[in-house]
C-alpha cells in the first residue's frame, strides 16, 4: 500500500484568486445574459401533434417582411435537442427565414419513447402537418439535419417533395427511393470513419458535384463539402457551415438570380437581424464560463456548513498501477458480459443502460479489492455528505437553467427525474470506488499524478466501449460519438469533487458530489426510450 500524509484542511475566507475568479464569473454572466438578449429574436413554443406524436418545436419568424421568403425545418442529432441547434436557427431567421426547430422522440422536451424508426416518423408527420395546414409552403421549405437529423431528412424525399435539403455529417441509413431535391452535404475532418463513408455514398448516388442555377431550378443540384478542422458536432457551431447553408438556401429558393447577387445580400443583411446565432453562442458560452469559474468561491464559502475544515480520514490508497490494471479488467469482463445482454435496460435510456451497466460492474469490482478503503472512510459524517449533496443539486440546477436557456437542453422534465432517481445509485456504486482508489488530495507533483490516473482510469472504459464497438458490434455509437463531452464532464466533475474533498476532509462528501453530477448529465443527454 502507498502511504500519504494526513492533512489537515484549513478553510478560511475565500483566497484572493477565488475572489478574482468569483468575480470575473459574474461579469461574464452579466455580458452573456446581454449578448443572449440582443440575439433574441420573437419565438414561440409549441407541440405538433400528428401521426401519434407529439413534437414539441420552437417557431422563429424576425418578421423582417410579412411574408417570409422561405422555411427551414431544423432536426438535431441523436442525444441532442432542438435547442443545441439554436445557432444556426438564428442564423437562419436572422436573414428573414421562418425557422421550426423540432425536438425528436425521446430527446429534450419530448415525452414519446425515441427509437430511430419512431423519430423517422414523428419528423416526417410533424413537417406533412405543417404542410397540409398551410403552415409552411413545401415547394420553399428546406430540411437541415445533423447526424440522425439529417438522415430523417433525406429519407423524407420519398413522402414530402421540398425546395432542398442540408444534411450536417449524416448518420448511417438506408438510400431513399429517390434522391432529395438540392442536396448539400457537409463532412467534417474528423468523423468517424463510417460517417465518411456515409457521405461518399450519397455524392455516387447523386452522380457526382452539381451546382449549376439550372440544377437548382430542377431540383437536382448536389454538392458535397468537406470541413476542415471539423469534428462530428463542431459542424453545428460553425460559422462557415452557417453561412454556406444560407447561400445554398437561397440559391434553393431564387435559382434564377445570380448566386454572386444573392452572396452580396446575406452579407449585407441589416445588423439588427444578421448574427444573431453568433451572439446567442458567444453569449451562452461566456456564462457558463462565469457559471464554472464561480465555483472555487461558492464551494470555500458553502463547505463551513458541513461542519467545518477536518483532516481527511482516508490516509492511503491501493498502488495505482494495480488499480489501472484491475479497471482495464473489469471494463472488458464487463463488455464481455454484455454482449449476453443489457441488464439495465428497465432504464428505458438508449445506449446509457449499456454504459451504466459497465461503470457499475467496474466499481463493484474495484469495492471488493479495495475494502480495506471502505473501512478506512466509515462511517462517513451526515452534515458533511448532506451539505455536498445539496451543493451538487445547487450546481446542476444552475448549470441547466443556463444551459436550457439557449444551448442545450439539460433541465430535467419528470421522465428525467424519475431516471435521475434510478441512476443515482448506480453513480454512488461507481463514485466510491473512483474516490477510495484515488485516495486524498494532495499538493504539487502528488495531486497532479492522482489526476493522471483519474484520466487513465476514465479512458480504459472509454477505450473498452469502443472495442466492444468496433469488435464485439455492440452497437453502441452514441458512446464514441459523445467522446468529447464525456471527456469535458469527466474533467470538470473531477476538478469540482477534488475542491469539496480538500475543503471539506471527506471521501463521501466528493463522491457524493460526484455522483450527483454525473447522474444529472446522464440523465439529461441520453435518449429515453
Amino acid at each position: 500500500m502507498v502511504t500519504a500524509r494526513p492533512i489537515k484542511m484549513k478553510i478560511a475566507i475565500p483566497k484572493w484568486w477565488e475572489i478574482a475568479l468569483a468575480a470575473t464569473g459574474t461579469i461574464f454572466l452579466i455580458l452573456g445574459t446581454r449578448w443572449i438578449r440582443s440575439g433574441e429574436l420573437p419565438e414561440q413554443q409549441i407541440v405538433i401533434e400528428a401521426g401519434g406524436c407529439h413534437t414539441p418545436a420552437t417557431i422563429l419568424n424576425p418578421h423582417i417582411t410579412n411574408d417570409p421568403p422561405g422555411t427551414v425545418i431544423v432536426l438535431h442529432g441523436l442525444s441532442a435537442n432542438r435547442r443545441i441547434m439554436m445557432y444556426l436557427s438564428l442564423e437562419f431567421a436572422g436573414h428573414g427565414l421562418q425557422v421550426y426547430a423540432l425536438d425528436l422522440p425521446g430527446h429534450g422536451d419530448s415525452t414519446d419513447a425515441f427509437s430511430f424508426v419512431k423519430a423517422a416518423e414523428c419528423a416526417t408527420a410533424a413537417v406533412e402537418s405543417l404542410s397540409h395546414s398551410g403552415k409552411i409552403d413545401a415547394s420553399k421549405t428546406i430540411v437541415a439535419g445533423h447526424s440522425m437529423g439529417a438522415a430523417i431528412a433525406i429519407g423524407m424525399a420519398d413522402r414530402i417533395p421540398l425546395a432542398g435539403t442540408i444534411a450536417i455529417s449524416p448518420a448511417p441509413m438506408v438510400l431513399p427511393k429517390r434522391m432529395p431535391s438540392n442536396l448539400l452535404v457537409f463532412s467534417g475532418q474528423y468523423e468517424l470513419a463510417i460517417l465518411h463513408r456515409e457521405a461518399k455514398a450519397l455524392l455516387r448516388a447523386s452522380r457526382g458535384t452539381r451546382a449549376q442555377p439550372e440544377d437548382f431550378a430542377e431540383r437536382r443540384a448536389f454538392d458535397l463539402r468537406y470541413v476542415a478542422g471539423g469534428t462530428h458536432t463542431s459542424l453545428i457551431l460553425d460559422r462557415n457551415v452557417a453561412r454556406q447553408s444560407e447561400q445554398w438556401i437561397m440559391q434553393c429558393l431564387f435559382p434564377d438570380i445570380p448566386f454572386e447577387i444573392l452572396a452580396l445580400n446575406l452579407d449585407l443583411a441589416p445588423y439588427a437581424v444578421a448574427n444573431k446565432g453568433r451572439r446567442g453562442l458567444a453569449g451562452s458560452v461566456l456564462g457558463l464560463i462565469g457559471i464554472l469559474i464561480l465555483f472555487p468561491f461558492c464551494a470555500t464559502l458553502i463547505a463551513p456548513t458541513a461542519g467545518g475544515p477536518r483532516t481527511d480520514r482516508q490516509v492511503n490508497h491501493p498502488p495505482y498501477a494495480l488499480s489501472l490494471a484491475e479497471v482495464a479488467v473489469a471494463a472488458l469482463a464487463g463488455v464481455l458480459l454484455l454482449t449476453l445482454g443489457v441488464p439495465l435496460k428497465f432504464l428505458h435510456m438508449y445506449t446509457a443502460d449499456y454504459f451504466l451497466f459497465l461503470v457499475l460492474f467496474v466499481g463493484g469490482v474495484l469495492l471488493v479489492f479495495n475494502r480495506a478503503q471502505i473501512r478506512e472512510n466509515w462511517p462517513p459524517s451526515a452534515a458533511t455528505s448532506l451539505s455536498a449533496a445539496i451543493f451538487a443539486v445547487i450546481v446542476f440546477l444552475s448549470l441547466g437553467a443556463w444551459l436550457n436557456w439557449q444551448l442545450d437542453d439539460a433541465w430535467l422534465n419528470t421522465p428525467r427525474w424519475i431516471r435521475f432517481a434510478a441512476i443515482l445509485p448506480v453513480t454512488i456504486i461507481f463514485c466510491t470506488a473512483e474516490e477510495l482508489v484515488l485516495g486524498p488530495v494532495q499538493n504539487g507533483k502528488h495531486r497532479a499524478m492522482r489526476f493522471a490516473v483519474f484520466l487513465l482510469l476514465r479512458l480504459e472504459i472509454f477505450l473498452a466501449c469502443t472495442l466492444a464497438y468496433y469488435q464485439l458490434r455492440s452497437g453502441q455509437v452514441l458512446i464514441p460519438l459523445l467522446a468529447v463531452f464525456l471527456g469535458g464532464v469527466s474533467i470538470l466533475q473531477r476538478l469540482d469533487a477534488d475542491a469539496w474533498r480538500k475543503r471539506t476532509g471527506s471521501a463521501a462528501a466528493a463522491i457524493l458530489f460526484s455522483a450527483t453530477l454525473a447522474a444529472w448529465f446522464v440523465s439529461a443527454v441520453f435518449p429515453l426510450t
